[in-house]
């Protein structure tokens, strides 16, 4: 299923600068060639491809309800089979492509990045990386780098008897997990509050995607589903290294895969523990994606 919801461009955007003549082969895509910059997302950027979890809702964003406003200086790179698309809005730089490894000399010319200072960029971690090393910046911070997987068969999932579907009595209990669990994953830099958590654990006992490994009225730990993928695990600490987490991500694996014969997830690319558990179950690794400010 292609990106077919994408609308025409917003009326607003100025008007279109200057061709540049380059001997470069490579060929530019601009925002303001409004048909054949969609026609190529539409081509590239298929919704099932998990690779693109992050960048979808940006392109949603932008192309199909302009709620998300963006620079002229939004570009398409393509030659052969290889592309990059640069996504530049006001706060927020996107990058991702295939086989990018040839236009990295030109995006370094056309990326400034001493005048995006406090912005984030998101996308393919090599391209991102590439491009740092490339310009010489060092002076950042690291949001979240993360692994993607992929699930093709379940023979190494080794679910218990102790996951059960999480019920409305669990939900304060699993809001402050998870308040926890933000406050560990991104070191107090992304910390959520009672009001913003709970209504989405509200909605996940609801449709019966989060499963909990309880004890003696205790929840040891949670998983969360977000078709196809899984989303959040968090394990208290004072229960981890009992491969409590490991049954919690079989139990969810296995049932997704049994829905729609794939499974995804992500992982924090510094966390070994998380890896490698990913890896004992059968997950193997497809992408890496990243997301810094600057």
């Amino acid at each position: 299923m292609k990106l077919l919801s994408f609308k025409s461009l917003p009326s607003a955007i100025p008007e279109p600068l200057a061709v540049i003549i380059s001997q470069n082969p490579m060929k530019k895509i601009s925002i303001h060639d409004n048909n054949e910059f969609l026609d190529f997302l539409n081509d590239k950027i298929d919704r099932n491809d998990f690779r693109y979890k992050y960048l979808i809702p940006v392109l949603d964003m932008v192309f199909g309800i302009g709620q998300v406003p963006i620079t002229e200086n939004t570009t398409i790179f393509t030659h052969e089979k290889s592309w990059v698309i640069y996504i530049e809005t006001h706060g927020q730089l996107f990058l991702y492509g295939e086989n990018f490894e040839i236009f990295i000399d030109e995006l370094s010319e056309i990326i400034s990045f001493q005048n995006f200072k406090g912005f984030e960029i998101m996308g393919d971690y090599t391209l991102v990386y590439s491009l740092l090393e490339k310009k010489n910046i060092t002076n950042y911070t690291v949001i979240k780098d993360r692994i993607f997987y992929s699930l093709n068969n379940t023979d190494k999932l080794t679910p218990s008897f102790n996951e059960t579907k999480a019920e409305n009595q669990d939900c304060d209990e699993i809001t402050q997990m998870m308040l926890d669990y933000y406050v560990e994953e991104y070191k107090g830099l992304r910390n959520k509050t009672v009001e913003q958590i709970n209504p989405a654990i509200v909605e996940h006992i609801n449709t019966n995607s989060i499963i909990i490994n309880k004890e003696n009225n205790v929840i040891r730990a949670f998983c969360t589903i977000n078709d196809p993928d899984i989303g959040i695990i968090y394990v208290k600490p004072e229960y981890r290294n009992q491969n409590i987490g490991k049954q919690l991500l079989s139990s969810a694996s296995e049932q997704l895969f049994k829905q729609n014969g794939c499974c995804y997830l992500m992982t924090d690319l510094i966390n070994e523990a998380s890896n490698k558990m990913c890896i004992d179950v059968g997950y193997f690794e497809i992408y890496k994606h990243t997301n810094i400010e600057l």
